[in-house]
This record gives structure tokens, sequence and C-alpha cells, in this order.
């Protein structure tokens, strides 16, 4: 028997995840979900379903922390841990690669750009 009629229905573009959270996440937490780097737009409370934006490779992202990274030049590696923090080490190997610095930083700066990996 062959196929005589094919239908779709659009979902989603990819670029979302679907979580339920399991603590309060806020505006900005970056989180590794399902092996993506996801970012909440907007606030999801501790037993809420939300959604995540997907970063995807080449997007910008401004990170503030708070506390300074230290001087850093353009295009070095920043990472993600598992707690959402971020870093310019991968030391133990467990951290995940967020981007690299799209300028440089200067050592006392707490905000500064990405260009996601």
């Amino acid at each position: 028997m062959a196929i005589s009629k094919t239908s779709a229905v659009f979902r989603k573009n990819g670029q979302t995840r679907d979580i339920t959270a399991t603590a309060n996440i806020a505006a900005g937490d970056i989180k590794i979900v399902d092996g993506l780097m996801c970012m909440a737009q907007w606030p999801i409370a501790n037993g809420e379903t939300g959604v995540l934006k997907v970063l995807q490779r080449g997007e910008v992202v401004e990170i503030t922390t708070n506390e300074a990274i230290g001087a850093t030049n353009a295009g070095v590696a920043i990472y993600v841990t598992s707690a959402g923090l971020v870093s310019k080490s991968d030391a133990s190997g467990a951290n995940k690669l967020l981007g690299y610095t799209a300028k440089a930083v200067a050592a006392g700066d707490l905000t500064f750009e990405v260009v996601c990996a």
C-alpha cells in the first residue's frame, strides 16, 4: 500500500527545551539540558514547567558575574560548571564549553560577551 497523503503539525524549531524546574531558575541562568547549553529567558519557579532557550553556535550572550574572571584576551574559552557558573578553566574535565570571549575583558569587568560555540 502506498502512502496517499501526509500531513505535519509544526511543534517547535529545536531552539527551546521544556523543563520542570527542580529549584527556582532566574532569568539569565544557564542550564545544561540533554547536553545542550540553555538559558532561561524568564524565571521558572521550583516545580513549574517552563521553557529554556537553546544557545546556538555564533550567538552572542552577555554574561554578568558577581566576581571578575580577571584580565582575559579575546577568544579565550569560557566554560559552564554543573552549578551554572562560568569559568575560564576546565581543569576537572567536567565543565562544558559555552564559547569564547568576544573581545578582551579587563581585570575588574563583571560583564562581558561570549560567542557561543
